[in-house]
């Protein structure tokens, strides 16, 4: 077992672990309540509900089941949890623990931190993508027609419990999405190395990737600076995210907006041949597709309305180097003409 200190505003921990036995014992030293509301999709509450049950015996656990995939982050889908939440009779004094990936563990998360005002939140991730993304840090969020993640809070967990053994439940599409996210931190911070990324040591690259989002968060929780790092690749990510009407992975396009980014960065900076092809090889270290296959009128539109925008301007985080990102905020119209170069 893996312990990873959080020093958010509210600290807790990232337990990396094998199975749910220690389940129980972890809630237990941080939630004294009764009754713990267990958000599932399909595919979670198929696979691992009974086990996450059986291992909270003594609490009283209820059931909140939603569809699986993206389109459950919406309004609706939070309108429903609330309604089950209050249906079951959670008082503030109770718990919400989301079962699933950055789908459950964001609408989810949104409806802890506001039923009551906020109730006991515990993330158990179940993708790569979550494990090593959207479970720290705090960020819940529900998605709009305009654009993904246009409402949303700020609100720590009381823990995260990683069970390695879910990534074994998952189809390459899924290693593909968390595989994005994990480059993105090798571009970030050099301690997720490009022999890191080859091996394909998963509770290696989980831990190494979870150090680096904490520090970045703990240094700047509401994203007012230097979290804005962690966005390397998001800007264009989102928009192709988008503009593919959600068929493609979060982490397959963000692996593509950051190819993107080294392209602009090269121009941008005028960076030699040898920093390019260092950052293509980087990339390149997990076989991802790259390809840019829907509308690229429509991707510039949707980059244009990023909620990054700011000022006339799009904020890009750009990189000089392997382990050297900087934020840089272009007017839209040169935003748009790098991208369509």
């Amino acid at each position: 077992m893996k312990r990873i200190p959080i020093a958010a505003s509210k600290p807790y921990e990232a337990i990396i672990t094998e199975g749910f036995n220690d389940l129980f014992a972890e809630v237990n030293r941080v939630f004294g309540g009764e009754k713990i509301a267990v958000i599932t999709d399909d595919n979670t509450h198929r696979l691992f509900y009974g086990d996450v049950k059986a291992a909270l015996k003594g609490y009283e656990v209820v059931n909140v089941n939603i569809a699986a995939g993206e389109k459950s982050k919406s309004v609706g889908t939070y309108a429903e949890i609330l309604s089950a939440l209050a249906s079951a009779k959670l008082k503030r004094g109770d718990c919400v623990l989301t079962l699933g990936g950055g789908v459950v563990g964001d609408v989810g998360g949104f409806a802890a931190s506001t039923y009551m005002r906020g109730v006991t939140y515990i993330q158990c991730p179940t993708t790569l993508l979550a494990d090593v993304d959207s479970s720290v840090g705090g960020k819940t969020a529900i998605d709009f027609p305009e654009g993904k993640n246009l409402a949303g809070t700020f609100y720590q967990p009381s823990l995260v419990y990683i069970n390695t053994e879910c990534l074994k439940t998952l189809p390459p599409r899924e290693i593909d999405c968390g595989m994005g996210e994990i480059v993105k931190y090798a571009f970030l911070d050099k301690t997720v190395s490009l022999a890191d990324v080859k091996e394909l040591n998963y509770q290696t690259l989980i831990e190494k990737s979870i150090k680096i989002k904490a520090d970045i968060v703990c240094k700047d929780e509401f994203d007012k600076g230097v979290r804005a790092l962690l966005n390397l690749g998001h800007t264009i990510g989102h928009a192709i995210e988008v503009a593919s009407g959600f068929t493609l992975s979060h982490g397959a396009c963000v692996a593509k907006g950051i190819d993107a980014i080294i392209d602009i960065s090269t121009d941008f900076y005028g960076l030699s041949e040898e920093k390019t092809n260092e950052m293509k090889a980087l990339l390149r270290a997990y076989p991802f597709d790259l390809d840019i296959d829907c509308d690229k009128e429509k991707i510039a539109e949707k980059i244009a309305l990023d909620k990054k925008a700011e000022k006339g301007g799009v904020k890009f985080i750009l990189l000089k180097g392997v382990g050297s990102p900087i934020a840089e905020t272009l007017p839209v119209e040169e935003a748009i003409r790098c991208w369509r170069r």
